[in-house]
């Protein structure tokens, strides 16, 4: 279990340009495992028992230029695609995509925004400040369980509008999000497609233009989008042939329809059996290739109905069964669990990154307010150690997800405390958490010529410093 942290860590040496910093990215993703609480850095520093004069100089690592993070997440990609596998349905890899809003109310903050909740939680302001980051998981499976395994996650700002209009200057929330999902089907081996399964925010045709991009050497598609329609959503059929001698241009568009009528006559639907929301779920579904004029090119449509509710579904891919997309959706309420990991269990999102060099923003001004001048060095690196902290809590995260499926009764061996109900054999991170912290400085006195060990040995305090005063 130690070992397999250690051998990933080792993995990242290349991707910085020097040692000293690597080391120092070895102590922080290794402080953000053990750590049970969200006080940041010096949450690291009390875990792993380091001098306290090291604080500064670790603060320093976010803002470094000896590393990229897009390489970063390309070789933790490639790293996890090589310890745990990711899940596939039919052909290809099912990678699930959506946004967490995340409140920060900092006045000299880069990317504050203002930003409306569409939650019904009346706890819940309907806007507030703060960051949007876009998040790409992947599903792995083992025992029974299904879980996201994190792989990207990007801060994103939604882009002002043009003066005197309602178009955007810019992608929007929904290219941005289709955009990451391209990049990271592109780190994925050349051989390998994979579907990005997205909520009804995204159905709209610029999810799926933005899709094309993802092209093999070949010119073949890579990536596919499956997401849920809206009630509203109507779709065309194939125009019929124009009759002989008949004057005027062809028909686009033939008959119109309506999918969430079609839930009023189930008599054409099939009937099936499948397991949704790890549960087997009676489902009746109608698939229908039709037009969707936002698109201007034929989509997928599966109107679905089980105990579970009704729905409609969009693929972009023409040859997936729509089995496999309803079971594709079934399984997007995962990413919801492993967003809830990240911000609560692992303090992902923790972070409080400032600079002076920035104006002081004022309370709720608009988010297409005009900022003069070009972003200083300052602003940028502020950007750069709020994106190296989500790079770090993204890893960890991972990395405490692989060793719940791979070392599961090894965790639950050592692991002291109790829960009332076990509802799966794989351990959360926070029971791999604890299991952890309870033996790590144990393991670390015993393996002193462990990479890991050693550069953690090395910065650790003395053991009586707390008591230098007692007399």
């Amino acid at each position: 279990m130690y070992q397999l942290i250690n051998n990933i860590l080792l993995e990242f040496r290349y991707c910085f340009k020097r040692k000293e910093t690597w080391q120092w990215f070895v102590v922080l993703v290794t402080g953000f495992m053990l750590r049970n609480g969200q006080r940041g850095i010096t949450l690291v520093i009390s875990v792993l028992r380091l001098k306290p004069e090291l604080y500064h100089t670790m603060m320093h690592y976010f803002r470094s230029k000896a590393y990229n993070v897009p390489n970063l997440y390309e070789k933790w990609i490639q790293t996890a695609r090589r310890h745990v596998d990711f899940m596939k349905i039919g052909d290809r890899i099912v990678l699930l995509g959506d946004h967490i809003k995340v409140p920060k109310e900092g006045r000299r903050m880069p990317g504050v925004q203002i930003i409306h909740q569409e939650s019904q939680n009346s706890g819940k302001g309907e806007y507030i400040e703060g960051h949007v980051h876009a998040h790409i998981g992947a599903l792995i499976s083992g025992s029974g369980t299904t879980r996201s395994l994190p792989l990207i996650t990007e801060c994103q700002q939604s882009p002002p509008r043009k003066e005197g209009t309602k178009e955007p200057d810019g992608d929007t929330l929904v290219t941005q999000m289709v955009n990451l999902g391209v990049r990271t089907t592109n780190m994925l081996d050349d051989d390998e497609k994979a579907v990005l399964v997205l909520d009804a925010y995204f159905a709209k045709a610029s999810s799926f233009l933005a899709a094309d991009k993802a092209l093999d050497d070949s010119g073949r598609r890579r990536l596919e989008i499956v997401t849920r329609g809206r009630e509203d959503t109507v779709g065309f059929t194939l125009p019929p042939p124009r009759p002989k001698g008949r004057r005027g241009a062809p028909r686009i568009y033939g008959d119109r329809v309506v999918l969430w009528e079609l839930f009023s006559d189930v008599r054409q639907f099939k009937e099936t059996t499948l397991t949704l929301y790890g549960k087997p779920t009676k489902t009746r579904y109608r698939c229908l290739d039709l037009l969707w004029k936002p698109l201007g090119r034929i989509v997928r449509f599966v109107v679905a109905d089980s105990e579970r509710g009704q729905m409609i579904l969009m693929c972009s891919d023409l040859t997936l069964a729509p089995e496999d997309i309803i079971t594709m959706f079934a399984l997007r309420f995962k990413i919801e669990t492993s967003f809830d990991e990240q911000k609560n269990d692992n303090g992902c999102f923790s972070y409080r990154f400032w600079t002076k060099a920035l104006p002081k923003r004022k309370r709720w001004a608009k988010n297409s307010q005009p900022f003069f001048g070009e972003p200083s060095v300052l602003v940028e690196d502020a950007k750069r150690a709020i994106e190296s902290f989500l790079c770090l809590g993204v890893i960890s995260t991972g990395i405490l997800t692989i060793i719940g499926f791979t070392h599961n009764r090894q965790i639950w061996k050592q692991y002291r405390g109790w829960i009332k109900t076990m509802r799966s054999v794989i351990p959360t991170i926070v029971i791999v958490k604890e299991a952890l912290f309870q033996d790590f400085h144990a393991f670390k006195a015993a393996f002193p010529y462990l990479p890991l060990c050693s550069i953690i040995n090395r910065m650790e305090r003395s053991v009586d410093f707390l008591f230098d005063d007692v007399g």
